[in-house]
């Protein structure tokens, strides 16, 4: 029979548990006071007082020589992660030498994880070529996102700093089963660290290029010895901007006499005194948390409360113009000075011939004369085209011409309660949680000197949740046991102003959502024979959202129109929108110990994630709100793991084919006649399968290599979509055309990808440690749409554009790090360089040919290099 603590923290933590009146916000709705919440919370709070969770580790350092994958047969990794059994786990001290500033950072090292971001403050996550693309305020994702096993749902309160963080998660596949919001992609885990008991903290400073300043601390101290004790933690960041804005700076003299100052600009979208240093970072946070294990009771409390501010300029990238051919003017005319610099140099020396020439070769064929004399054009827009995709972005890639810098604000704040009880039979577990975040931003989204597309969006959201499990196991039978119920309330109060100009109207779009989740869960372990488990358990998810909306066009300055109005002869648009889904998920898994150090899994999981709604213009969509269906996931997979030679070779591997039903695609609407507008649908088949691989090597003491490997391939089974494009040059006349996606991979899925690090003490004088670190991350090529990374058709249908224009090629980073640590381990200082050899890639890239007829890519950060001090106490 299983002992109780091990059965116990083998099944539920198995589960892991700017001018312009139109500006102004129009009159709406006020947003209702939290009374919703009050019969949850109390309900919660009188739970939490009677019912607590506990969690009995034997360990004192719990993350102790935690490196990489495991897979869920170590106790201790086993109390973080869910019925997957796939994980990768990363300590405090690989974060630290990784840079981890948040979770993206941590994508580069995990096999089959891409995290892609559009700003500070947005994320879309995706776990073996699952989730969703798509940053809207609304997006709840397909991988589940937590911090201290409370879930972070929507995407303003995902993309947090890393900070005095004990240890990072990353569980793969479909949670079927266990504690926690249902996802269908997997779940990443961040745990932060706890009182011990003891005084002691810490302070670490950096700096490095760019003015960058990084500092963190920790403070903890026993209050009452061995009852309560507390801990308090900090960090700030700060950095100039990446990019220079050439219209940065400027008088108003300037702007008013000399023309084309900052590239072909219409002067109106200036202003004097921009700022010229963009993409920068300003932020701090803090964590207060408290332990309380009342005297004689078998029992623990945990208290926490965390803020963070951000106030900084908005995030740019570079603009491509995409008006019949990528590298030409946007739909407003403006081309980058160094792409149209760089198509002369391409054009000089080819052939052009003369009209004469031209009528001579072709007597009397007026359309193959014009084709002569437009050849050596076509040549040029055709070579332009093709350097573009593949250097991937123009030769000054961190320059720009911005009208509109633009800002993130935002300001978040939460708070839990844990509560731990481990009684004679039943352990009972309860986490409640509370959060609130309040967004500004406004984004210049067509990176260019004038006013094609740019947002002002406020959101504001709060969001409870409430976790109660029990779990046990049988006396007389070796079976442990792990049930419970989860339950999520939130409200998103959303906002945004379209600025534009002719041919598009400014637009406005507003709406409220409210969601509620509820879902119970139970399952078992079961040791059917001495070296065989079986793993089951299943779970009930049920889903509330009401979606209210209102889309305002200005057909004149200052009148906003809303769509909901009702027009003569139609009905009104569903402004407001309800919808409930619900569904059963589940997970079976057979372990088999071949001996202590070695086993066999095999699991099917499956998995589902609700129902995605849109706010669309009615005039063009037909209606105000529509809604991407729920998407269902059946995966199987079979792994192993594996260590030798006294624990210093390890091997874990593991293959899966998941089938895809229903998967919510995000994309920019992307129609001629309006800007574009963010939405999700369906693609109606997918298919997936792949493999992951990941070593660890300890040939001598101290000297650590490790190398993490994963494929992936994947495949549009069904899906097609249809778009408007212009027929002939009059935006009125529209048709529609049809895409068929079919046997394109998934977007933010590459086919291989491979990461590794290498490290070695050395002992010097003093009793010093002086030990270098190397890291490599290479990724294969990599979609950032359904296309095959070719964006959207033209008017015949035709793609344009060539391979990887919205996409990054294979791409190889190396990092460096050396480390001096005195003997006692209190002092480290540290040299660092990230991306040593200054790569310049795309970290995403958007396709708004059709409307604004442009190509936006946000770039990632070029090579940066800094010292490090820390002292410990």
């Amino acid at each position: 029979m299983l002992p109780t603590d091990s059965a116990n923290r083998s099944v539920d933590a198995a589960h892991g548990v700017i001018n312009d009146s139109v500006m102004h916000r129009p009159p709406t709705r006020r947003q209702e006071p939290c009374g919703s919440l009050t019969t949850p919370v109390l309900i919660a709070v009188l739970m939490s007082l009677t019912s607590t969770q506990a969690i009995a580790q034997s360990e004192s350092d719990p993350w102790a020589g935690v490196e990489e994958m495991v897979v869920t047969s170590s106790d201790v990794i086993d109390a973080l992660t869910s019925s997957t059994v796939s994980v990768t786990a990363f300590d405090s001290s690989d974060l630290e030498a990784m840079g981890a500033a948040d979770m993206s950072d941590v994508a580069a090292y995990t096999p089959n994880l891409e995290i892609r971001t559009a700003g500070s403050t947005s994320a879309t996550f995706f776990i073996r070529g699952v989730g969703l693309n798509a940053f809207d305020s609304n997006a709840s994702g397909s991988v589940a996102i937590y911090e201290d096993d409370v879930p972070k749902n929507l995407p303003a309160i995902q993309l947090k700093q890393l900070f005095d963080v004990e240890a990072v998660t990353i569980l793969k596949g479909p949670q079927g089963s266990g504690a926690g919001r249902n996802a269908s992609a997997g779940a990443i885990k961040v745990y932060t660290r706890k009182p011990s008991g003891d005084f002691g903290g810490f302070l670490r400073f950096d700096y490095g290029n760019y003015n960058s300043i990084d500092v963190e601390g920790a403070l903890e101290a026993p209050i009452v010895a061995d009852v309560l004790s507390a801990r308090a933690a900090f960090s700030l960041k700060r950095r100039d901007g990446l990019v220079t804005n050439r219209c940065g700076n400027l008088t108003q003299n300037q702007i008013d006499t000399i023309p084309g100052l900052c590239g072909n600009t219409l002067a109106s979208d200036l202003r004097p005194g921009l700022e010229s240093q963009l993409n920068n970072i300003d932020v701090w946070a803090g964590r207060f948390t408290a332990v309380y294990e009342p005297p004689e009771l078998d029992m623990q409390w945990t208290f926490s409360f965390h803020g963070s501010r951000r106030d900084q300029l908005g995030t740019v990238g570079e603009h491509l113009g995409a008006q019949n051919v990528i590298g030409g003017t946007d739909r407003l005319g403006y081309i980058q000075p160094e792409i149209a610099a760089e198509r002369q140099q391409i054009l000089a020396p080819l052939p052009s011939p003369s009209p004469a020439e031209c009528r001579r070769r072709f007597p009397g064929d007026r359309q193959a004369q014009a084709a002569c004399r437009n050849a050596s054009n076509q040549m040029a827009n055709s070579i332009l085209a093709q350097n573009l995709a593949d250097r991937p972005l123009d030769k000054l890639p961190f320059e720009g011409a911005y009208n509109n810098p633009g800002y993130e604000r935002q300001t978040s704040w939460g708070a839990y309660v844990k509560g731990e009880w481990d009684l004679d039979q039943v352990r009972i577990d309860s986490i409640t949680g509370f959060e609130r975040d309040d967004r500004e931003r406004l984004i210049d989204a067509d990176y260019s000197p004038n006013r094609a597309f740019e947002f002002l969006i406020e959101d504001d959201l709060w969001q409870f949740t409430q976790d109660i499990r029990l779990s046990g196991e049988l006396e007389e039978t070796p079976l442990a046991w792990n049930t419970g119920v989860f339950y999520l309330e939130e409200r998103l109060d959303f906002y945004q102003f379209t600025f534009t100009r002719t041919p598009f109207e400014p637009s406005v779009a507003d709406y409220i959502q409210d969601t509620r989740s509820f879902g119970v869960f139970a399952d078992f372990e079961w040791d059917i024979l001495t070296d065989v488990t079986l793993e089951a358990g299943g779970r009930y998810n049920w889903e509330y959202k009401r979606f209210d909306a209102r889309i305002f066009a200005e057909t004149s300055p200052g009148n906003l129109v809303s769509s909901c109005r009702v027009r003569e002869g139609l009905p009104p648009p569903p402004c407001q929108r309800t919808l409930t889904v619900d569904h059963p998920t589940g997970t079976i898994k057979l372990n088999y110990s071949i001996d202590d150090l070695r086993n066999i899994y095999v699991q099917y999981a499956h998995g589902w994630k609700g129902a995605q709604f849109n706010a669309r213009d009615a005039r063009k969509a037909g209606a105000v709100t529509d809604v991407a269906d729920p998407e269902v996931i059946d995966a199987f997979e079979i792994g192993f793991k594996g260590s030798w030679f006294d624990d210093r070779m390890r091997l874990t591997s593991a293959f899966f084919w998941y089938k895809y039903d229903n998967y919510q695609v995000f994309t920019f609407s992307n129609n001629a006649g309006e800007p574009p507008q963010r939405i999700v649908i369906n693609a109606d088949d997918a298919e997936l399968y792949g493999a992951e691989v990941e070593t660890y090597f300890e040939p001598l003491e101290g000297l650590i290599a490790e190398l993490r490997f994963s494929w992936l391939e994947s495949r549009f089974l069904d899906f097609t979509d249809a778009l408007a494009r212009r027929e002939g040059e009059a935006a009125t006349i529209l048709r529609r055309v049809v895409t068929d996606f079919n046997g394109n991979s998934l977007p933010n899925a590459p086919r291989f990808k491979i990461s590794g690090n290498v490290s070695y003490p050395f002992t010097i004088f003093g009793g010093m440690t002086l030990t270098p670190r190397y890291e490599f991350t290479w990724s294969d090529d990599v979609l950032f749409d359904p296309s095959g990374g070719t964006g959207s058709p033209d008017v015949t249908g035709e793609l344009f554009m060539p391979e990887l224009t919205i996409g990054q090629e294979a791409l190889i980073l190396h990092n460096l790090r050396l480390t001096l640590t005195n003997e006692e381990n209190t002092f480290e200082l540290s040299g660092w360089v990230r991306n040593l050899t200054n790569e310049v890639y795309k970290q995403l890239a958007f396709d708004a040919s059709a409307g604004p007829a442009l190509v936006g890519n946000l770039l990632g950060d070029p090579r940066t290099y800094g010292l490090s001090a820390k002292v410990s106490f």
